[in-house]
């Protein structure tokens, strides 16, 4: 994403003090754990979301100050620390193409870094003293966990509706967009309109950034460089499936059943793998990429709508086309051949 980069040229100090911070909060006196945030370091991913919290403080023209700096790195904090709690809850060997804590080292340890590195995110915001931004992260951290929750109910019971399916990445996702944005707008002294355009902008982002991920889930591994078929194999009902199946809702029935086949404790074993097939087939032939993808050029156009008041400036140029390239894999998607 050659945009990122513009926009850390652009805040090129304020970046360098973010990722300062965020090695300094999280250094430890003890061995393992240095070895195993070094570890993390290495191999972190694109920091989206602290990206996002830094544009969206400088889109409001009044600069970027230090507690904004500390919002951005809580915004990665927690990030990070649901991502080593969730491959510990999903069993994951394999993250951004490199070995899990979990795999690496242990379970255990995996539990507990993502523990700490929420302890930290807590004593940094601890530090900025803003209830509000209190109160964003706070409630984010409960959505994160009750979003994984449901998620697991529904899998549970092969019932997840749309409503459901929103909710669940409302709380795992969104929510933590939404943090993100707005706490670093409050930081710098945003009025209420700005937040809130703000707000509406990060809960569409979010939608549509999690949506996307379970697009590509469908796709060819080799194409994307990432693991696909992980959802289907978990039993996770996502936005390809669920419109695929409101384009045939007489195929429900099957294809619940064929879900329920899944035997998660061998996710691709070679029963799995035949149930995957099939209702890949089924998502692919009932039009379940093309209806999903339509759905995503509505978030993209609300979320751009939603920070129309925002001052004409470079950084509002770019949360604009940050949406756009986000789905421009998936808008150019080319569907596989049939499994």
């Amino acid at each position: 994403m050659h945009l990122t980069e513009s926009i850390k040229n652009e805040i090129s100090a304020e970046w360098e003090s973010f990722e300062a911070l965020t090695v300094s909060t999280l250094h430890s006196g003890n061995e393992l754990l240095n070895t195993i945030n070094g570890y993390l370091f290495e191999h972190s991913g694109k920091k989206l979301r602290p990206l996002l919290a830094l544009c969206a403080a400088s889109s409001l023209g009044k600069g970027i100050n230090e507690d904004a700096v500390t919002c951005a790195a809580v915004s990665e904090i927690i990030h990070t620390a649901t991502l080593l709690h969730d491959d510990v809850v999903d069993e994951s060997d394999m993250r951004r193409g490199a070995a899990t804590v979990r795999s690496l080292f242990s379970q255990g340890a995996s539990v507990l870094m993502g523990d700490y590195w929420l302890s930290r995110a807590v004593s940094l915001l601890v530090k900025v003293g803003n209830m509000r931004i209190m109160e964003l992260f706070s409630g984010t951290i409960g959505d994160l966990a009750s979003g994984e929750i449901l998620q697991m109910d529904k899998a549970e019971k092969l019932d997840t509706t749309l409503e459901d399916y929103l909710e669940i990445i409302r709380c795992k996702t969104a929510s933590l967009f939404v943090s993100s944005i707005v706490s670093a707008a409050m930081a710098v002294g945003g009025g209420e309109r700005q937040l809130e355009a703000l707000r509406e902008y990060a809960f569409h982002l979010g939608l549509l950034f999690q949506m996307r991920d379970d697009i590509l889930d469908y796709s060819d591994s080799k194409t994307i460089g990432k693991d696909s078929d992980c959802d289907i194999a978990e039993r996770k009902i996502t936005i390809p499936l669920l419109c695929a199946l409101d384009n045939a809702l007489e195929e429900k029935g099957k294809i619940l059943t064929l879900l329920s086949g899944i035997d998660v404790t061998d996710a691709f074993g070679e029963k799995n793998r035949s149930i995957i097939k099939q209702i890949k087939s089924f998502v692919l032939e009932n039009g379940g990429i093309p209806s999903a993808q339509k759905k995503l050029e509505e978030l993209s156009d609300n979320a751009c709508k939603s920070i129309e008041i925002l001052p004409e400036n470079n950084f509002k140029g770019y949360l604009c086309a940050i949406p756009r390239i986000l789905i421009s894999e998936v808008c150019n998607y080319v569907l596989p051949n049939k499994p």
